[in-house]
């Protein structure tokens, strides 16, 4: 009994310190504020649940990135389709989004370029430019190599960069 109410302590603990971080990824990869809440509690319930095998390898935050991917990941599956979002209300975030905001329509073009690429190439730059991981970090995060980390990303960025070309938006680049 005293074990499983330490558990829950400790989850809780990384509820109130990941919350946020784990909102904004989710966010950013599935571009749907309805279900954001539903998949963030969903991934503490898992780390809950999954807390006997979490083997100290990488750092809670890391772990907890690693199961919110496998989730999103999963509900992209099912949707087989992007959704665009639209850009209406702050999010908090580790690089100052106050002032990407004043160029809101080129943070839109951004969040609606983000959605458009390949899952893989939206959790590195999502990782890798919004959540500020380390390459080491990402690697942990969705199992691969530093190396495969880094050429997604170049890969990611220049996929950006060529929809920016195609669609005229001027900004996107800038806005990363």
């Amino acid at each position: 009994m005293d074990l499983d109410n330490g558990r829950k302590q400790l989850v809780m603990e990384w509820y109130e310190l990941y919350y946020d971080d784990m909102y904004r990824f989710i966010f950013f990869m599935l571009g749907d504020k309805q279900c954001c809440e539903d998949f963030v509690h969903d991934t503490f319930v898992r780390a809950y649940t999954a807390y006997d095998r979490f083997n100290h390898r990488s750092n809670i935050k890391t772990w907890l990135f690693s199961i919110a991917k496998h989730l999103v990941l999963d509900e992209i599956r099912k949707r087989k389709r992007y959704r665009f979002i639209s850009f209406d209300r702050e999010i908090s975030s580790s690089f100052n989004l106050e002032q990407y905001i004043e160029n809101k329509e080129s943070v839109s073009q951004l969040y609606s370029a983000i959605q458009k690429i390949k899952p893989n190439y939206r959790l590195v730059i999502i990782l890798k430019k919004i959540e500020e991981c380390s390459t080491k970090e990402i690697s942990q995060i969705l199992g691969w190599s530093e190396a495969k980390v880094r050429k997604t990303l170049s890969r990611a960025l220049q996929s950006l960069r060529k929809r920016n070309a195609i669609e005229g938006g001027e900004h996107i680049e800038q806005t990363l």
